[in-house]
């Protein structure tokens, strides 16, 4: 089995300069009894542009695909050193069809993102020895590719990560943009819209919330024209080394009961999603996300006093800080589930300028 050290010590090939690999939030609880068959590693937004499009958007600084790619080479040497000990995930907007400018729909669109970033998306799309074979989610900037033939066979809207036992804990993953309306709704109200959610388990796996016309206006109310930055992109981090061993294994944790609201951001839609699994059989004791640019893991329990994680994965492009005071850096987070232990990271130090 892969164990955190070992995927640490992959990171820091990728990354060897002083600093290059920073904790932000470590967690553990035997109680979660998290699947431990393999190691999972989770890619959050990374918004991948055409060539084309790229000068138009100066503020998102969508500068870090040289990073992902030396990132996803050092995985792939990873997996294929290591058979079916390892799954990578990306959780959704790999591309940005959303700020996409040529008009030519989104298929067209995809055809040329892809061909200008196709050593990344080779090695995400293939299996090892020549890449990661990762899992796609859908995200709202890039929904489309759920329902593209070339793209439909390894993308979904959400997907579960069983445990082998009945009594083990389920991880669900998801984009985390299904969240977004349900912030606002009154509890009967989030419930309900969670139970419609779950309805789109299917006997082949495929999920999707509303369908194509609901998702069009749903993504595009409100978009503004221009350069508009992603997500949030004045995150607080509060570590940048790794903690003493001896220290303990919450590190950087929100509690669900005394956090802020914005650092609970999604956690109660997430239980509230978590709960309506449960009535149908899936035992979800983590639910892991991405879309908010927001790097966290909030600890928090069901009524019935049993733990429940969100763990939010950040994302890659953006921009963040890791204590005040120190320079705004480029994003490049990235999530670790491994020894039923969870952990996130910052890969990479480049200040943002």
């Amino acid at each position: 089995m892969l164990t955190h050290d070992n995927i640490l010590n992959t990171f820091r090939q990728a990354f060897p300069a002083p600093d290059d690999v920073a904790l932000v939030a470590r967690y553990a609880n035997p109680l979660l009894q998290l699947p431990r068959r393999r190691a999972h590693i989770f890619l959050p937004d990374c918004h991948l542009l055409s060539n084309d499009d790229l000068p138009f958007y100066p503020k998102n600084k969508f500068v870090q695909d040289a990073d992902l790619l030396t990132l996803l080479e050092h995985l792939t040497v990873l997996k294929k050193d290591s058979p079916g000990m390892l799954q990578v995930w990306h959780l959704g907007d790999i591309f940005d069809i959303w700020r996409a400018r040529g008009g030519l729909g989104p298929a067209a669109e995809v055809d040329k993102i892809a061909a200008d970033h196709a050593p990344i998306i080779d090695l995400l799309r293939d299996g090892a020895p020549w890449g990661v074979g990762a899992h796609l989610i859908a995200g709202n900037h890039d929904y489309q590719i759920y329902w593209l033939p070339e793209w439909r066979d390894n993308t979904a809207r959400y997907r579960l990560i069983q445990h082998s036992d009945p009594a083990g804990g389920d991880v669900l993953v998801l984009h985390g943009d299904i969240f977004e309306p349900l912030e606002n709704l009154l509890p009967n109200e989030l419930q309900a819209w969670a139970v419609r959610f779950t309805t789109w388990w299917g006997s082949a796996g495929r999920q999707d919330l509303f369908n194509e016309a609901d998702v069009v206006a749903q993504v595009n109310r409100g978009l503004p024209a221009g350069d508009r930055p992603v997500g949030s992109t004045k995150v607080k981090l509060a570590r940048r080394t790794l903690p003493d061993p001896d220290s303990g294994v919450a590190v950087n944790v929100i509690h669900a009961d005394t956090g802020s609201a914005k650092n609970k951001k999604f956690f109660a839609g997430a239980k509230a999603l978590a709960e309506a699994f449960h009535a149908r059989g899936h035992n979800i004791r983590l639910v892991v996300l991405a879309h908010t640019h927001f790097a966290r893991i909030v600890e928090g329990a069901f009524d019935d006093g049993s733990p429940f994680v969100l763990m939010d994965c950040g994302a890659w492009i953006g921009t963040c800080r890791l204590a005040p005071g120190e320079p705004w850096i480029y994003c490049a987070q990235v999530g670790v589930l491994a020894e039923d232990e969870l952990r996130l990271y910052q890969l990479g130090r480049r200040v943002a300028g």
